[in-house]
């Protein structure tokens, strides 16, 4: 080989005017797709870009692809270029014809288009980001100039001997007077297999990004290879392992050097365990790329539902199968809005959280799971329950990082303790800390997702039946919902009908309304910062001006999911209206369980008001007592004093040792934190200054109470709570 380029076939045939596009026909069936004018493609081609069906393309077919590097493309003054690709074309080939016609001509315009002129991709930017590169510039000098060499010694490369195809290690044997070449040895090493990338991932380890197509799939196989592991058998049996043919002899070793030397032309690659937003586009758990990344990008984490994020039917379909099915019914709605926030909590920077969907009843829970689903998936394949453990929903939470998990039926939890472990764990949104055989700590995983759990039961009220207690903390992560029945069923004769058309409507339409919601997202981001401030400033200003915090930071989730269903109502087809009234319906029912007031306080407030009503006669004893009044007082927890004309209104004498004992037993808070909650409510006052550094809130008999019958001694007063009359937080015509 010499260092003379040659024009590609058909260059000199080309029209001469810089501003008139140039067609090349590119790929492993571009020769047989042109045919010398005459093939059907090529007719369909020229018939659907009204082109000239007798005008020449340049082409460039398989041998072409292999001496990119020795051809001139267009003309050096040419501006505007379209591909058109025909069979295959690697990564790698585009990223070579893109490097060629940055450094040998002065296209501005190149496209990649379908065999239609349908176009796949805008190639301008890169062309102009690699001329600017002028690292990148100096990569390609090399590259041409390391082809250009003569082959006296042994190498690698693609040969197709009839029998074999793949990569040939190649052996030259030369005259040593002529220096002619007098034979060849070639020895089989693999299939074809292609260095189409590098990079490293987001800890800085190094990968080789490698493609090759086995015979029995329709789109070639992406893996990338540790640097550290490649040459060894490690590297080898992951290649195998994924159908590449590859000789069991030592001849591998040559591949190392091989494609040591090509990695500093290839191009960069991003490689992440994380699925997500990746560089401007959206990665499933499946590796599946939705968008246009500002750099290839390549999944090495795993979900344990990888196969489940496929898709059947139509965005048509899912919508007049579910989504019209599913509107005005509100638990259902929401479960769908849960579904769709996820990918909306990086753009905002919120934190991750979930909706638990509850009701006594078998009917809708599953079907709420189903229908939230098919947005991404397979519903029967990407559907998780509550029978795991913590390990393995951090893990799948870290393997859909800005994507959506689900827990069915939480009575099926068969580890109880680990309920609660696993509601902190999951919105805490890092994995555990695990140290490294090398040393050190390894890396920790990290997500944000939003889920939807079902059960018979609240979460709280699932584990105080067996003991447990969960902090509000956690309550206000996982929301519990009252699972609401159907109001709507559109036509269907039953409930049990309407979720049954549902169910099945669901194991047919799945995933494809996912794909064009990311899709959405990744053309107008801008929007949801926009529309989420505007929803969340109402949501804060339906509130009572004295709510809780953790109740305006479930209204700020609130707004996350009508901002979802906002933007995703040319989806859905349901209007803001109806959306508004859907999320304000569930928040009102999560409000109802929950309480106006910060969680610990409103457990404080009706532990002790049920206490007092259910135990009053019973535990207490009275002042002024009745004559009338023989009952015995068993386990006495102090005394209840009437209100008394020109005293105090009703309140009660908590002993200390029982105020301890049932603080302790049944709230299981520190005292000190019931008391303060206790002076807030107005349920009890401190002692005075000098007082409260010893004895806080103990404070001595009234001399009245004594001359009734208290004995002497210090006590905790507590009144019964009068609440003040109040609107509900929030109105549904606001």
């Amino acid at each position: 080989m010499n260092g003379r380029r040659k024009n590609a076939p058909f260059l000199d045939k080309q029209n001469k005017s810089p501003l008139e596009e140039m067609f090349i026909l590119v790929g492993s069936q571009a020769w047989q797709a042109w045919d010398k004018g005459k093939g059907l493609e090529w007719h369909l081609l020229c018939d659907a870009v009204k082109f000239d069906n007798g005008e020449i393309p340049v082409i460039v077919g398989e041998s072409q692809l292999k001496e990119i590097n020795q051809l001139n493309l267009a003309p050096l003054d040419k501006q505007i270029v379209r591909l058109c690709q025909f069979g295959e074309l690697s990564q790698r080939q585009i990223s070579g014809i893109c490097a060629n016609l940055a450094r040998f001509s002065q296209v501005q315009t190149l496209t990649l288009c379908d065999n239609l002129g349908n176009l796949i991709e805008d190639l301008s930017p890169y062309v102009a980001r690699l001329r600017e590169d002028e690292q990148s510039q100096l990569l390609m000098q090399q590259a041409n100039e390391q082809s250009d060499k003569p082959k006296n010694e042994p190498y690698i490369e693609y040969r197709d001997n009839g029998v074999l195809k793949g990569l040939y290690f190649v052996t030259p044997k030369f005259d040593k007077d002529t220096h002619e070449l007098i034979s060849e040895k070639q020895q089989w090493i693999c299939d074809p297999l292609e260095l189409v990338g590098s990079g490293k991932n987001d800890v800085g380890e190094y990968f080789y990004i490698f493609q090759w197509q086995n015979l029995d799939e329709k789109t070639p196989r992406i893996e990338a290879v540790n640097c550290g592991d490649f040459g060894t058998e490690a590297a080898w049996k992951l290649l195998k392992n994924q159908g590449l043919l590859m000789t069991p002899r030592t001849i591998t070793q040559n591949l190392v050097e091989h494609f040591h030397a090509q990695a500093n032309f290839a191009p960069r690659w991003s490689v992440t365990h994380c699925t997500g937003w990746h560089n401007g586009a959206y990665l499933l758990p499946n590796g599946e790329i939705i968008g246009k990344p500002s750099q290839p990008i390549i999944f090495k984490g795993k979900s344990g539902m990888t196969t489940g994020y496929d898709t059947a039917g139509t965005l048509e379909s899912w919508r007049e199968n579910i989504a019209d099915k599913v509107r005005g019914n509100s638990s259902m709605m929401l479960a769908l809005a849960t579904a769709f926030a996820s990918p909306l909590l990086k753009f905002l920077h919120a934190d991750s959280f979930g909706v638990h969907l509850y009701n006594r009843s078998s009917k809708g829970k599953t079907t709420s799971l189903n229908i939230a689903n098919s947005i991404y998936g397979n519903p029967n394949e990407i559907k998780g329950s509550w029978d795991t453990t913590q390990a393995a929903v951090t893990n799948e939470a870290s393997a859909r990082n800005d994507g959506f998990i689900t827990l069915d039926e939480l009575g099926q939890a068969k580890k109880i303790h680990e309920v609660a472990t696993i509601a902190y764990s999951l919105f805490n949104e890092v994995g555990r800390n695990r140290g490294a055989k090398e040393g050190g700590n390894v890396n920790l995983n990290r997500w944000k997702i939003t889920a939807l759990s079902t059960g018979e039961k609240d979460v709280e009220g699932f584990l105080q039946s067996k003991g447990l207690q969960i902090n509000a903390g956690q309550l206000v992560r996982l929301l519990n919902i009252p699972l609401v029945d159907v109001q709507e069923l559109h036509g269907f004769t039953s409930p049990k009908a309407h979720a049954d058309h549902l169910n099945e409507a669901s194991k047919v339409n799945y995933g494809v309304v996912g794909r064009e919601w990311i899709k959405l997202l990744t053309q107008h981001p801008e929007r949801i910062k926009v529309e989420y401030a505007r929803l969340n400033a109402l949501w804060q200003n339906r509130l009572a001006e004295d709510c809780a915090s953790q109740v305006q930071r479930v209204a700020s989730r609130f707004a996350i999911l009508e901002t979802a269903l906002t933007l995703a109502k040319e989806l859905t087809g349901w209007t803001e209206s109806e959306n508004s009234e859907a999320l304000i319906k569930s928040f009102n029912d999560w409000i109802a369980g929950f309480g106006e007031k910060e969680h610990e306080e409103s457990k404080i407030l009706n532990f002790f008001n049920d206490f007092l009503i259910a135990n009053a006669e019973t535990l207490f004893y009275q002042i002024p007592h009745s004559e009338f009044d023989n009952r015995p007082v068993k386990d006495m927890c102090g005394y209840r004093i009437l209100e008394i004309t020109g005293q105090s209104k009703e309140h009660f004498y908590f002993l200390n040792n029982a105020f301890s004992r049932i603080v302790s037993e049944y709230l299981e808070m520190p005292k000190m934190m019931v008391l303060e909650t206790l002076e807030k409510l107005k349920m009890t006052r401190n002692t005075t200054p000098s007082e409260r550094k010893t004895r806080p809130y103990l404070h001595k008999a009234s001399r009245q109470t004594l001359e009734k019958g208290v004995a002497k001694g210090r006590y905790y007063i507590i009144y019964p709570y009068e609440e003040e009359e109040e609107e509900n937080p929030v109105n549904e015509n606001q």
